[in-house]
């Protein structure tokens, strides 16, 4: 036989009521060490994106070609 909605408990059918002292908590304050954290954060990324350069050239290998014609590079 297959459960149905109205064989299961009331607690997985509804959620629980909160009682009147706990249904609106006070928000607290964020601490101070979290605000220096979020604005050193702000920070890096600020000034990470000011010093990059716009046109980054990637860096590759530089292969010489030879001042002799029957070289050969390996």
């Amino acid at each position: 036989m297959t459960p149905t909605f109205s064989d299961a408990p009331p607690t997985l059918l509804a959620p629980r009521a909160r009682p009147a002292s706990a249904a609106s908590p006070a928000r607290r304050a964020m601490p101070l060490r979290h605000k220096l954290m979020l604005a050193l954060a702000l920070e890096i990324l600020v000034l990470g994106f000011r010093q990059a350069e716009p046109n980054a050239a990637r860096s590759g290998i530089l292969i010489e070609s030879p001042l002799l014609p029957h070289h050969i590079i390996t």
